[in-house]
């Protein structure tokens, strides 16, 4: 997914002090033994050569346009480029002439690039496509990619516990997958890290119509959360403050309306503040509830009850996020864990699963069932995991689990 045309530039900058420190770190290994300076001298000499290439990679880095990232082209057209070269390998006569290898690969590289990324967003738009919410596998944290019918997508936190990277990689892949360069709009449930610690390399990456934060987001000056506003103004994206009784123009017939915090916050920690955004689309609905704990899932417990579709569990599935009180409240019928696959955590969640299904609800968890897609459609609702998974009996506690779908 990406596209470096710098690096022509760099691969022929960078050859001569990538050899010469392959060779002064082996003299070093070699000679080092016996001679003290000799060492000395060419451990300096691969130590600067490796300071060279840092720079040199720093300085392609900065230069505007120096690469980018990009979908990658549909599978079916990569095995045409494939099968067109095996064709001209295996009978030298059917090549095309020199002339023409220019124009073909013109033409190719323009397929490409229409039927991924921009060309492939402006069919989404003219296409109609239903309400879709991809629940991104990304470990101990949260990612949801919301796509409208008419071409316009939100994506609901963006991070994971530990490695941002850990978390880019999943979060861009579901992107890229579906085709998508933009976002048109980014929702940040609250200050947790791992709930917004990819932002700033998926920022790199996309480009972010505008990014949704609490009232009280950068209340507490914590590190991470200073580096996220600190990347938010070199891309230049707007950031905008959202609270509870508000309601997200986005279009496609969809309405989203925040839930909560309210426009001061509440007493407690940023659990308590997580935004949370209630999606409906043709008599259906989707709730999102970042890490909602006490007081603030109180206040939204007290409010009057949702006969919600999808759930996504509070707090990755916690049991300090009542879910008993929690599913008698929402009513679900399909319940995303969003969590990670130790087996501390999946413990932890038992009862928890146990709570939703026992409302008769359908509980999946990202560590366990990969991605979860949802569709909703006038025609109904559908959801889709990209691993095997596996249905449970919510009669009793000592249910037994039916076979695979």
């Amino acid at each position: 997914n990406l596209i470096s045309p710098i690096a022509l530039i760099l691969n022929f900058l960078m050859w001569l002090p990538v050899s010469l420190a392959m060779y002064s770190g082996l003299g070093t290994l070699v000679f080092g033994p016996f001679t003290a300076l000799g060492g000395k001298l060419l451990g300096v000499s691969c130590d600067e050569c490796l300071r060279l290439l840092e720079q040199l990679i720093a300085w392609g880095r900065e230069i505007p346009y120096a690469y980018l990232w990009h979908p990658a082209p549909p599978g079916w057209l990569i095995g045409v480029f494939y099968a067109l070269l095996a064709i001209f390998v295996a009978f030298p006569a059917l090549r095309p002439r020199r002339q023409w290898l220019a124009a073909i690969a013109a033409a190719w590289v323009a397929a490409a690039l229409a039927t991924s990324g921009i060309g492939s967003s402006m069919l989404a738009q003219v296409r109609p496509r239903p309400l879709a919410c991809n629940f991104v596998a990304v470990g101990h944290g949260v990612s949801v990619l919301v796509e409208l019918p008419d071409g316009k997508n939100l994506l609901y936190d963006a991070g994971r516990l530990g490695s941002p990277l850990a978390g880019v990689r999943p979060v861009s892949a579901v992107l890229w997958s579906r085709g998508i360069t933009h976002l048109d709009a980014v929702v940040v449930s609250h200050a947790d890290a791992d709930h917004f610690n990819a932002l700033p390399d998926l920022l790199e990456r996309f480009d972010v119509g505008v990014i949704y934060v609490s009232p009280v987001m950068f209340e507490r000056r914590q590190p991470a959360v200073e580096e996220l506003r600190r990347s938010i103004e070199r891309a230049g994206v707007p950031l905008r403050e959202i609270h509870g009784s508000q309601r997200l123009i986005l279009g496609g017939g969809v309405k989203i309306e925040v839930l909560h915090p309210p426009r001061r916050g509440v007493l407690g920690s940023d659990n308590a503040n997580s935004i949370v955004l209630l999606i409906e689309y043709a008599g259906r609905r989707v709730l999102l509830t970042g890490d909602l704990e006490s007081p603030g899932l109180d206040d939204v417990l007290a409010e009057e009850p949702l006969d919600c579709d999808v759930v996504l569990a509070p707090h990755h599935g916690s049991p300090r996020s009542h879910p008993s009180r929690f599913a008698e409240w929402s009513e679900p019928e399909t319940v995303v864990i969003s969590g990670s696959q130790t087996l501390g955590d999946l413990r932890a969640v038992e009862s928890v699963k146990h709570s939703f299904r026992l409302a008769g609800a359908e509980v999946y968890h990202t560590a366990a069932d990969g991605c979860l897609r949802v569709e909703i459609a006038p025609r109904g609702l559908s959801a889709r995991s990209f691993r095997p998974h596996v249905r449970a009996v919510a009669a009793d506690a000592n249910a037994n689990l039916r076979q695979p779908e």
